[in-house]
Protein backbone atom coordinates (compact mmCIF):
# COMPACT_ATOMS: atom_id res chain seq x y z
CA UNK A 1 0.00 0.00 0.00
CA UNK A 2 1.22 3.50 -0.81
CA UNK A 3 2.15 5.32 2.41
CA UNK A 4 0.59 8.47 1.00
CA UNK A 5 -2.77 6.69 1.01
CA UNK A 6 -2.60 5.87 4.72
CA UNK A 7 -4.72 8.27 6.76
CA UNK A 8 -2.84 8.73 10.00
CA UNK A 9 -5.08 11.52 11.36
CA UNK A 10 -7.76 9.21 12.89
CA UNK A 11 -5.07 6.89 14.27
CA UNK A 12 -3.22 9.80 15.86
CA UNK A 13 -6.45 11.14 17.37
CA UNK A 14 -7.27 7.75 18.88
CA UNK A 15 -3.74 7.46 20.25
CA UNK A 16 -3.88 10.88 21.90
CA UNK A 17 -7.33 10.24 23.41
CA UNK A 18 -6.68 6.72 24.69
CA UNK A 19 -7.47 6.79 28.41
CA UNK A 20 -4.86 5.05 30.53
CA UNK A 21 -5.77 3.01 33.65
CA UNK A 22 -6.30 5.14 36.73
CA UNK A 23 -4.37 4.73 39.96
CA UNK A 24 -4.79 6.71 43.16
CA UNK A 25 -8.03 8.64 43.60
CA UNK A 26 -11.29 6.69 43.09
CA UNK A 27 -13.43 7.13 40.01
CA UNK A 28 -16.92 8.58 40.03
CA UNK A 29 -19.74 6.13 40.68
CA UNK A 30 -22.20 6.65 37.82
CA UNK A 31 -24.88 4.68 39.67
CA UNK A 32 -24.77 7.30 42.42
CA UNK A 33 -24.59 10.22 39.99
CA UNK A 34 -27.52 9.20 37.77
CA UNK A 35 -30.34 10.28 40.13
CA UNK A 36 -28.46 13.44 41.11
CA UNK A 37 -27.86 14.92 37.65
CA UNK A 38 -30.10 17.58 36.11
CA UNK A 39 -30.21 18.99 32.56
CA UNK A 40 -27.57 21.71 32.01
CA UNK A 41 -25.26 20.38 34.70
CA UNK A 42 -21.62 20.73 33.67
CA UNK A 43 -19.49 17.63 34.21
CA UNK A 44 -15.80 18.31 34.75
CA UNK A 45 -13.79 15.34 33.50
CA UNK A 46 -10.39 14.31 34.82
CA UNK A 47 -9.19 11.80 32.26
CA UNK A 48 -5.74 10.31 31.85
CA UNK A 49 -5.15 10.44 28.12
CA UNK A 50 -2.40 12.58 26.62
CA UNK A 51 -5.01 15.12 25.58
CA UNK A 52 -6.44 15.31 29.10
CA UNK A 53 -3.02 15.65 30.70
CA UNK A 54 -2.24 18.52 28.33
CA UNK A 55 -5.47 20.32 29.18
CA UNK A 56 -4.75 19.91 32.89
CA UNK A 57 -1.39 21.57 32.36
CA UNK A 58 -2.95 24.40 30.34
CA UNK A 59 -5.65 25.14 32.91
CA UNK A 60 -3.49 24.35 35.97
CA UNK A 61 -6.38 22.24 37.26
CA UNK A 62 -7.04 18.63 38.20
CA UNK A 63 -9.86 18.61 35.64
CA UNK A 64 -9.16 18.51 31.92
CA UNK A 65 -12.39 19.53 30.21
CA UNK A 66 -16.05 20.39 30.67
CA UNK A 67 -18.95 18.33 29.28
CA UNK A 68 -22.56 19.51 29.16
CA UNK A 69 -25.19 17.11 30.50
CA UNK A 70 -28.38 17.03 28.42
CA UNK A 71 -30.44 14.50 30.35
CA UNK A 72 -32.89 12.03 28.86
CA UNK A 73 -34.85 12.60 25.67
CA UNK A 74 -37.98 13.63 27.56
CA UNK A 75 -35.96 16.34 29.36
CA UNK A 76 -35.77 18.23 26.04
CA UNK A 77 -39.07 20.06 25.55
CA UNK A 78 -38.70 20.81 21.82
CA UNK A 79 -39.85 17.73 19.80
CA UNK A 80 -37.64 18.78 16.88
CA UNK A 81 -34.56 18.72 19.10
CA UNK A 82 -35.60 15.36 20.55
CA UNK A 83 -35.82 13.93 17.06
CA UNK A 84 -32.42 15.42 16.22
CA UNK A 85 -30.84 13.79 19.27
CA UNK A 86 -32.40 10.45 18.38
CA UNK A 87 -30.94 10.71 14.87
CA UNK A 88 -27.46 11.48 16.16
CA UNK A 89 -27.45 8.74 18.81
CA UNK A 90 -30.13 6.03 18.63
CA UNK A 91 -30.90 5.26 22.28
CA UNK A 92 -33.55 4.18 24.74
CA UNK A 93 -35.86 6.87 26.19
CA UNK A 94 -34.20 6.60 29.62
CA UNK A 95 -30.62 6.85 28.31
CA UNK A 96 -28.80 9.81 29.88
CA UNK A 97 -26.92 11.87 27.30
CA UNK A 98 -24.03 14.34 27.28
CA UNK A 99 -22.48 16.53 24.60
CA UNK A 100 -18.83 15.58 24.36
CA UNK A 101 -16.07 16.29 21.87
CA UNK A 102 -13.70 14.03 19.96
CA UNK A 103 -10.71 15.22 17.97
CA UNK A 104 -11.73 13.27 14.90
CA UNK A 105 -15.51 13.90 15.11
CA UNK A 106 -16.02 17.26 16.77
CA UNK A 107 -19.08 17.83 18.97
CA UNK A 108 -21.07 14.64 19.44
CA UNK A 109 -23.89 13.24 21.56
CA UNK A 110 -22.78 10.36 23.77
CA UNK A 111 -24.38 8.26 26.51
CA UNK A 112 -23.32 9.14 30.04
CA UNK A 113 -21.75 5.69 30.28
CA UNK A 114 -18.90 6.82 28.01
CA UNK A 115 -17.54 8.69 31.05
CA UNK A 116 -17.32 5.49 33.08
CA UNK A 117 -13.95 5.03 34.77
CA UNK A 118 -13.14 8.74 35.01
CA UNK A 119 -13.10 11.19 37.86
CA UNK A 120 -16.00 13.63 37.57
CA UNK A 121 -17.19 16.79 39.30
CA UNK A 122 -20.73 18.11 38.84
CA UNK A 123 -21.14 21.91 38.55
CA UNK A 124 -24.74 23.14 38.63
CA UNK A 125 -25.81 26.66 37.56
CA UNK A 126 -27.64 28.38 40.40
CA UNK A 127 -31.04 29.94 39.77
CA UNK A 128 -31.40 28.85 36.16
CA UNK A 129 -35.09 28.93 35.19
CA UNK A 130 -36.84 26.16 33.27
CA UNK A 131 -37.07 28.33 30.14
CA UNK A 132 -33.38 29.24 30.39
CA UNK A 133 -32.53 25.56 30.81
CA UNK A 134 -34.35 24.73 27.58
CA UNK A 135 -32.66 27.65 25.79
CA UNK A 136 -29.23 26.41 26.89
CA UNK A 137 -30.08 22.92 25.63
CA UNK A 138 -31.36 24.31 22.33
CA UNK A 139 -28.17 26.29 21.77
CA UNK A 140 -25.93 23.33 22.63
CA UNK A 141 -27.86 20.74 20.60
CA UNK A 142 -27.89 23.02 17.56
CA UNK A 143 -24.07 23.01 17.63
CA UNK A 144 -23.72 19.22 17.48
CA UNK A 145 -21.54 18.24 14.55
CA UNK A 146 -19.53 21.43 14.71
CA UNK A 147 -15.73 21.59 15.09
CA UNK A 148 -15.49 18.41 13.00
CA UNK A 149 -12.97 19.78 10.50
CA UNK A 150 -9.58 18.09 10.70
CA UNK A 151 -7.14 20.39 12.43
CA UNK A 152 -3.44 19.60 12.29
CA UNK A 153 -2.67 22.84 14.18
CA UNK A 154 -4.78 21.48 17.06
CA UNK A 155 -2.71 18.29 17.16
CA UNK A 156 0.44 20.41 17.06
CA UNK A 157 -0.70 22.47 20.05
CA UNK A 158 -1.60 19.32 22.00
CA UNK A 159 1.57 17.37 21.30
CA UNK A 160 4.46 19.69 20.47
CA UNK A 161 3.81 22.87 22.44
CA UNK A 162 5.96 22.90 25.64
CA UNK A 163 3.06 23.85 27.92
CA UNK A 164 4.73 22.68 31.13
CA UNK A 165 7.70 24.95 30.49
CA UNK A 166 5.44 28.01 30.56
CA UNK A 167 4.05 29.73 33.61
CA UNK A 168 0.37 29.03 34.36
CA UNK A 169 -0.49 32.61 33.39
CA UNK A 170 1.03 32.28 29.93
CA UNK A 171 -0.47 28.84 29.37
CA UNK A 172 -3.98 30.20 29.82
CA UNK A 173 -3.28 33.34 27.78
CA UNK A 174 -1.80 31.48 24.82
CA UNK A 175 -4.55 28.86 24.80
CA UNK A 176 -7.43 31.33 24.97
CA UNK A 177 -5.89 33.43 22.19
CA UNK A 178 -4.65 30.79 19.74
CA UNK A 179 -6.93 27.78 20.29
CA UNK A 180 -8.96 26.86 17.20
CA UNK A 181 -12.53 25.56 17.10
CA UNK A 182 -11.52 21.96 17.86
CA UNK A 183 -9.50 22.81 20.97
CA UNK A 184 -12.17 25.23 22.17
CA UNK A 185 -14.79 22.51 21.84
CA UNK A 186 -12.57 20.01 23.67
CA UNK A 187 -11.95 22.32 26.61
CA UNK A 188 -15.65 23.05 27.20
CA UNK A 189 -16.30 26.29 25.33
CA UNK A 190 -19.65 24.98 24.06
CA UNK A 191 -21.01 24.91 27.62
CA UNK A 192 -19.72 28.41 28.33
CA UNK A 193 -21.17 29.79 25.11
CA UNK A 194 -24.51 28.11 25.81
CA UNK A 195 -24.79 29.83 29.19
CA UNK A 196 -23.67 33.11 27.66
CA UNK A 197 -26.52 32.72 25.15
CA UNK A 198 -29.03 33.13 28.02
CA UNK A 199 -26.95 35.87 29.71
CA UNK A 200 -25.90 33.54 32.54
CA UNK A 201 -22.37 34.38 33.75
CA UNK A 202 -19.65 31.79 34.20
CA UNK A 203 -16.81 34.09 35.24
CA UNK A 204 -17.30 36.75 37.95
CA UNK A 205 -18.93 40.00 36.86
CA UNK A 206 -16.81 43.15 36.59
CA UNK A 207 -18.01 46.50 37.93
CA UNK A 208 -17.20 49.43 35.68
CA UNK A 209 -16.59 52.65 37.59
CA UNK A 210 -18.83 54.95 35.65
CA UNK A 211 -21.88 57.12 36.26
CA UNK A 212 -23.95 55.11 36.80
CA UNK A 213 -21.75 52.02 37.39
CA UNK A 214 -22.32 49.01 35.14
CA UNK A 215 -21.77 45.29 35.54
CA UNK A 216 -19.86 43.64 32.70
CA UNK A 217 -20.00 39.93 31.84
CA UNK A 218 -16.64 38.48 30.83
CA UNK A 219 -16.64 36.56 27.55
CA UNK A 220 -13.31 34.77 26.96
CA UNK A 221 -12.37 33.36 23.58
CA UNK A 222 -12.30 29.89 25.12
CA UNK A 223 -13.69 28.42 28.34
CA UNK A 224 -11.76 25.84 30.35
CA UNK A 225 -12.82 23.43 33.09
CA UNK A 226 -11.35 25.63 35.82
CA UNK A 227 -13.76 28.44 34.85
CA UNK A 228 -16.74 26.33 35.94
CA UNK A 229 -14.92 24.86 38.94
CA UNK A 230 -14.10 28.31 40.38
CA UNK A 231 -17.25 30.11 39.24
CA UNK A 232 -19.31 31.68 42.06
CA UNK A 233 -22.46 31.02 40.02
CA UNK A 234 -22.10 27.22 39.88
CA UNK A 235 -22.71 24.90 42.81
CA UNK A 236 -20.53 21.82 43.31
CA UNK A 237 -22.72 18.70 43.61
CA UNK A 238 -21.33 15.61 45.29
CA UNK A 239 -22.91 12.15 45.27
CA UNK A 240 -22.11 9.48 47.87
CA UNK A 241 -20.58 6.25 46.65
CA UNK A 242 -18.90 3.16 48.02
CA UNK A 243 -15.45 2.07 46.94
CA UNK A 244 -15.32 -1.57 45.93
CA UNK A 245 -11.57 -1.95 46.31
CA UNK A 246 -8.81 -0.46 48.42
CA UNK A 247 -6.61 1.93 46.38
CA UNK A 248 -2.94 1.12 46.16
CA UNK A 249 -0.88 2.61 48.96
CA UNK A 250 -3.80 2.94 51.42
CA UNK A 251 -4.65 0.99 54.58
CA UNK A 252 -8.08 0.31 56.10
CA UNK A 253 -9.55 0.49 59.63
CA UNK A 254 -12.98 -0.56 60.96
CA UNK A 255 -15.54 2.25 60.67
CA UNK A 256 -16.53 3.62 64.10
CA UNK A 257 -17.30 7.17 63.08
CA UNK A 258 -20.38 9.39 62.93
CA UNK A 259 -23.26 7.33 61.56
CA UNK A 260 -25.10 10.45 60.33
CA UNK A 261 -22.46 10.81 57.63
CA UNK A 262 -23.81 7.60 56.09
CA UNK A 263 -27.43 8.79 55.95
CA UNK A 264 -27.29 9.75 52.21
CA UNK A 265 -25.73 6.39 51.38
CA UNK A 266 -28.40 4.47 53.31
CA UNK A 267 -31.13 6.50 51.58
CA UNK A 268 -29.63 5.71 48.18
CA UNK A 269 -29.47 2.01 49.07
CA UNK A 270 -33.15 1.99 50.08
CA UNK A 271 -34.09 3.72 46.82
CA UNK A 272 -32.22 1.11 44.80
CA UNK A 273 -33.94 -1.70 46.72
CA UNK A 274 -37.38 -0.13 46.13
CA UNK A 275 -36.61 0.27 42.41
CA UNK A 276 -35.55 -3.37 42.12
CA UNK A 277 -38.72 -4.52 43.90
CA UNK A 278 -40.92 -2.42 41.62
CA UNK A 279 -39.33 -4.00 38.55
CA UNK A 280 -40.18 -7.48 39.85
Amino acid sequence: MNLRQIDIYPWLCQHLQHDEPLSGQPNADLDSLRPVLRPCDVLLVSGHSRVDRTFKAISDSRFARAVLYIGRLHDVADPTLRALLADYTPCEPDTQLVIDTRLERGLTVQPLTTLEGRQLRVCRPQGLSEQETQDVLRFAISRIGGASVRSWPALFMLTLMPWRWLTPRWRSRLFRRWAGDVLKALSGTLAGDAFSFVQFPVLPLVKENGTPPRLLRLQPRAFIAADFDHSPYFEIIKAPFQMRAVPAGMDTLPWKGNQSALAPERQRHLSLVDTAQDKH
